[in-house]
C-alpha cells in the first residue's frame, strides 16, 4: 500500500460528496503547510508518549494539548484490565475495495465490555470537527471503526468513536463521543464500497462544498472556478436593495471561494519554487524582522549600561495557570478571572453556539430589504 490512499479515511468526506475529485486530483502535487506540519509533529509526539517515551523537545502548548489525548486514551484503556491498545494502526479494507485504508490514532479493545474504541486526535484550532454530522456519525471515524473491526477480528458488541480536539472551542467540549452497536457497521460498509466504486466512473460528478477547502484539485476544478466567478459578481452595499437569500447563499460559499484563492496562491508559489514562475511574478525575500542573536548577552549588556529593556508585564491567564498549577490556580486565582468575548462573528445557523444579541444600534442604517 502507498503512504496515502486517494480514497482514504481522512479525505472521505470530500470524495464521498464529490467522487469526481479523485480523478481530477491525479498527478496534483500534495500541498503542505505550517499547520499540517505542526499537526504531524503533535501526532508523532502523542504516539511516542502512548508507547512509553518521554518528550520534552516541543512547545509546552503542544504538549499540553497532546496530554489531553493521551490521558483520555489511557483512561479508556484502564477501564478494562484486559484491554489492549494499538497506536497509529494502519487499517486495511482492501478486501472490500482496492485502495481502502487509513491510519487510526488509537484503538482500544475492551474484551470484558465487548467494546471497541477508536480515538481520533485533531490538533487544529481553526475548524471544530463534530463526531456527528446530520444525525450520523462522522464518516472518517466510521471508516476507522470499520477498519478496526476488520483488523482485530475480536468479539465486539459496541463501537465507540471519539474525537479529541483540545485547541478548538466546541460547545460539547474538547472530547466528543458516540457509541452504537457493532452490527450498524454493516450498512456503512456497503455505502463505503458504493462510494468508492463511484469514484472510478469516467462520469463521476464534481460537486462543490465545504470539502473543497482541502481538495488538491480545487485550483483547476471547473465547478469551484465557476462558483468563484459567480460569487465575485455579487454586489452588496448599504445603499442598494439586495436579496437576503442571495446574501445567505453568498456567505455559505465564501469558505469555498477563499479556499480556492488560497490553493491557487499555494500552487503558484510551489510552481515558482520549481522554476516555473508565472509570467509577471517573482519570488522575493519576505520583509525581515529584527531579533536578538543572544538574549542572555543582551541582558548582561543592558544591566551593565543601567537601562531597562525588559518586559515586566503580568503573564496571561493561561501562562499563569501553567506556572502555579491548575489546582492552585482554581483555588487562589479563579475569582480574578473573567471570560470576555472579543466580539461577534457571523457563522452559519448550523453552528452549535447560541445566537448572540446583535450590537447594532437600531436606526443606524436604513432598511433596504425589498
Amino acid at each position: 500500500m502507498t503512504a496515502h490512499s486517494k480514497i482514504g479515511a481522512s479525505s472521505m468526506e470530500r470524495w464521498m460528496n464529490c467522487p469526481g475529485s479523485v480523478k481530477l486530483s491525479e498527478g496534483m502535487p500534495s500541498q503542505s503547510s505550517a499547520y499540517a506540519e505542526e499537526g504531524t509533529m503533535a501526532h508523532d509526539i502523542a504516539a511516542a508518549i502512548l508507547c512509553g517515551e518521554v518528550h520534552k523537545d516541543a512547545p509546552q502548548e503542544m504538549l499540553d494539548a497532546v496530554q489531553v489525548h493521551v490521558d483520555f486514551v489511557m483512561g479508556l484503556s484502564n477501564q478494562d484490565p484486559d484491554s489492549f491498545l494499538t497506536v497509529e494502526e494502519r487499517l486495511d479494507l482492501s478486501n472490500l475495495h482496492p485502495g481502502l485504508f487509513g491510519t487510526a490514532d488509537a484503538i482500544i479493545y475492551q474484551p470484558n465490555l465487548k467494546t471497541l474504541h477508536v480515538v481520533d486526535y485533531k490538533h487544529g484550532q481553526g475548524i471544530p470537527v463534530d463526531v456527528m454530522d446530520d444525525g450520523k456519525p462522522n464518516v472518517q471515524l466510521m471508516y476507522y471503526g470499520l477498519g478496526a473491526l476488520e483488523q482485530t477480528k475480536a468479539p465486539c458488541e459496541f463501537v465507540s468513536l471519539h474525537i479529541v480536539q483540545p485547541r478548538c472551542h466546541h460547545p460539547d467540549g474538547p472530547i466528543r463521543s458516540v457509541k452504537f452497536q457493532a452490527v450498524d457497521m454493516i450498512d456503512f460498509a456497503a455505502d463505503l464500497v458504493d462510494y468508492a466504486i463511484l469514484t472510478e466512473s469516467p462520469s463521476a460528478p464534481l460537486k462543490a462544498g465545504d470539502w473543497c477547502r482541502f481538495c488538491p484539485a480545487a485550483v483547476k476544478c471547473p465547478v469551484v472556478r465557476d462558483r468563484a466567478l459567480a460569487i465575485s459578481k455579487q454586489e452588496f452595499t448599504p445603499t442598494q436593495v439586495y436579496d437576503p437569500v442571495k446574501l445567505s447563499e453568498t456567505l455559505q460559499w465564501l469558505d469555498v471561494v477563499e479556499a480556492f484563492i488560497k490553493n491557487v496562491r499555494a500552487f503558484a508559489y510551489a510552481e515558482a519554487e520549481r522554476g516555473r514562475t508565472p509570467p509577471g511574478f517573482k519570488l522575493v525575500e519576505k520583509r525581515a524582522n529584527r531579533k536578538w542573536v543572544d538574549e542572555s548577552k543582551v541582558g548582561e549588556l543592558a544591566k551593565a549600561l543601567g537601562v531597562d529593556i525588559f518586559d515586566h508585564s503580568l503573564k496571561t491567564v493561561a501562562q499563569a495557570e501553567k506556572v502555579v498549577g491548575k489546582d492552585t490556580f482554581k483555588e487562589k486565582f479563579s475569582e480574578f478571572v473573567v471570560q470576555e468575548s472579543s466580539g461577534l462573528t457571523l457563522v452559519s445557523d448550523t453552528d452549535k453556539r447560541p445566537a448572540a444579541q446583535s450590537r447594532s444600534i437600531e436606526g443606524s442604517f436604513p432598511s433596504l430589504l425589498p
